[in-house]
């Protein structure tokens, strides 16, 4: 019985090294991939209600480069994410880009508390709500936090999928700033 249980004990050990180390190097390589890697062919509709209720079309932001974020306030690394996005719309912003940040199943209470606590006004980026996940399914987002960049047109250019932990980072400026040009 003891044999077993140390058998077994080693087995977990074993499982979480290796996912943890699996983790670290996903993060470690995390970059913007082809649209093709999640399996969209086109972009697909999203129309959600932001958080004062008003009904948001990701058409109006035709000749605009869009980021659509997939979060929710219990995700950890979507936590840390928040920040970054915030600072990209800042910072881009005025050049014409737009922060989507979908919100998987929360209800506004939840969400403005979590702003409140990280300290990002509510009006910083647009948050929207995926109350049923419909919009999360049907962008095939792989986990989340998992990140879309759309070109002026409308068209998805590619995928983050993962958090993206440094906004500054030539990876992620380099892409928004050649959609930008465009």
């Amino acid at each position: 019985m003891r044999l077993l249980r140390k058998l077994t004990a080693k087995r977990v050990i074993f499982s979480l090294f290796f996912f943890c180390a699996s983790l670290g190097l996903n993060c470690a390589y995390a970059q913007w991939q082809p649209v093709s890697k999640v399996g969209l062919s086109q972009t697909p509709p999203l129309l959600l209600n932001n958080l004062a209720g008003t009904p948001i079309d990701i058409n109006a932001f035709k000749g605009k480069v869009v980021i659509v974020n997939f979060w929710a306030s219990w995700c950890e690394p979507c936590r840390e994410e928040f920040t970054e996005l915030t600072y990209l719309q800042e910072r881009y912003g005025p050049k014409g880009l737009e922060v989507l940040a979908v919100n998987l199943a929360e209800m506004k209470p939840r969400i403005t508390q979590f702003l409140k606590g990280i300290g990002i006004p509510e009006n910083s980026i647009e948050i929207l709500q995926d109350r049923n996940s419909i919009i999360y399914k049907t962008w095939k987002a792989r986990g989340i936090p998992t990140t879309f960049l759309l070109n002026k047109q409308g068209k998805i250019d590619s995928v983050w999928i993962g958090a993206i932990d440094n906004a500054d980072n030539g990876e992620v400026t380099g892409k928004i700033e050649m959609l930008l040009r465009q």
